[in-house]
């Protein structure tokens, strides 16, 4: 569960139902109920403007972010952006509004969105305002009944484009950035190739583009040609294998334990508990370091003391019912669009499962599921940024597996992509080394029309606060 989205057809490539063309302005500046004049008057009180915005509820919450004003939003959306006067949904989104003038810094979590108000690394860095927005068809931004073909990442995009042009049209009227990390930095990618012009630039943190080939298991798949060689310990590597092994062999012992934890009934214990262990060796790259390589349960430890070490790495209870409910959105898409990467069996001793860890595996039968696209969306996507992106910056973690699937830049124009040394999932612009990271932040403060004065941005950065990519990494668990 390795987590980490017009009225024309876009290119007749996305096989899932989209008609959200990248090259049009979608319904936010044509269609009736999106439209917004634009405010020439001197603004008022930031609460009184956001009513002013059709289609926006707003909420406003007690914030202890120190100069800040904290709301929560709801934006009527529509369900198919090529039909505007159909079907609609409200999509959640919050609002850390600190003053007209600052940057916007738009943040996508990919999943659901955080109500407690925390700040990104970007808003910390540039003393932004912060919209923070939920994607759509996860809950509550659901809608009902849901069509699920309108579940694609130019659907996701339109959403985007339309509550930016409401507020850069009343309220916003400055430098504009996104940002967001693993599928919210897919997100904010998605979004530039459609509408490559609602920002002036974008901040992805270890956001991968998957493809076909990486879904079969053989010796040329770039994840598994990763997992072969990350860290600089083989003898961790092989451990690593013999405990998912060990695992295997005590398989009742381990669903006796899992029981505690979660239900199993869209899995089932067997295919539940192989997928966990399928899956370890990427997550345990993925959210920690070679430092627990000791830690690792050997051939005769105990069950229980094997359980706990399985579960602190995997969280056995992702795969329960539960979990893959909440996150039923992201297989849904894996399962159609952004694909999902397979893990190496060839080593592993008793599956009953075999070839079976694949995202639509997640999702229940009763959901309808569009079929996979083979790439197509995907490539559009990386396709576009080698091609024409520009103002975009990649930051990726040396040991993270994710880091596989990093996007090419090619030409892009502006643009530019690091790797945090010995990083992994979390990594971010504090995680690379000095002279990376004080490129990194002149280049954001530059994009967003500020001074890139080197010490006062780092001193911004180097508070401790605990930043909303922070908070968002301990949350995610599906890969």
């Amino acid at each position: 569960m390795r987590i980490w989205i017009s009225s024309v057809l876009v290119l007749g490539l996305l096989a899932c139902g989209d008609s959200v063309a990248p090259d049009e302005s979608g319904d936010a500046a044509g269609s009736p109920d999106a439209a917004v004049d634009a405010n020439d008057s001197a603004l008022g009180d930031i609460a009184d403007e956001l009513r002013g915005i059709p289609g926006l509820t707003v909420e406003e919450r007690s914030t202890t972010q120190e100069g800040y004003r904290f709301f929560v939003l709801t934006y009527d959306q529509p369900v198919d952006h090529a039909d505007p006067e159909g079907a609609r949904f409200p999509q959640r989104m919050t609002l850390l509004h600190r003053d007209y003038a600052a940057p916007v810094i738009a943040h996508n979590s990919g999943y659901n969105v955080s109500t407690r108000g925390t700040r990104s690394q970007l808003t910390v860095l540039t003393s932004g305002n912060q919209l923070s927005m939920e994607h759509r068809y996860f809950a509550p931004s659901r809608p009902v009944p849901a069509d699920w073909t309108k579940l694609t990442i130019a659907q996701a995009a339109g959403d985007q484009h339309r509550i930016t042009q409401a507020l850069k049209a009343r309220i916003y009227r400055g430098k504009w950035l996104t940002t967001g990390a693993s599928k919210g930095g897919m997100t904010s990618l998605f979004h530039r190739r459609f509408f490559p012009d609602d920002v002036d630039g974008t901040v992805a943190y270890v956001a991968p583009i998957d493809y076909p080939e990486d879904a079969v298991q053989s010796a040329t798949n770039r994840y598994i040609v990763f997992l072969e060689n990350v860290g600089t310990d083989p003898a961790c590597r092989q451990k690593l294998k013999d405990f998912q092994n060990t695992v295997l062999a005590r398989r009742e012992a381990m669903k006796t334990r899992m029981r505690a934890e979660a239900a199993f009934t869209i899995l089932g214990e067997d295919r539940a508990l192989e997928f966990a262990v399928v899956e370890l060796p990427f997550i345990f790259w993925q959210y920690g370091n070679q430092s627990r390589c000791a830690q690792i349960p050997g051939a005769g430890a105990t069950d229980a003391a094997v359980f706990s070490f399985l579960d602190a790495t995997a969280g056995v209870a992702s795969y329960g019912d539960e979990s893959l409910t909440s996150f039923l959105a992201y297989y849904h898409q894996s399962a159609t669009q952004l694909g999902y990467p397979a893990a190496d069996e060839s080593y592993l001793v008793g599956l009953m499962h075999p070839g079976e860890d694949t995202a639509r595996a997640y999702v229940p039968p009763a959901i309808p599921t569009p079929p996979y696209d083979e790439g197509a969306a995907m490539r559009d996507v990386q396709t576009w940024i080698a091609g024409s992106g520009e103002r975009i910056m990649l930051i990726y973690g040396q040991n993270d597996p994710w880091t596989a699937g990093a996007v090419e830049l090619g030409a892009a124009t502006d643009s530019y992509r690091y790797v945090a040394p010995n990083g992994n999932h979390g990594a971010s612009i504090t995680s690379l080394g000095d002279a990376d990271e004080a490129a990194a932040r002149a280049t954001v403060l530059r994009w967003a029309g500020l001074p890139a004065s080197g010490a006062m941005a780092r001193a911004r950065l180097e508070t401790g606060e605990r930043t909303l990519e922070q908070e968002e990494l301990e949350l995610r668990r599906p890969r």
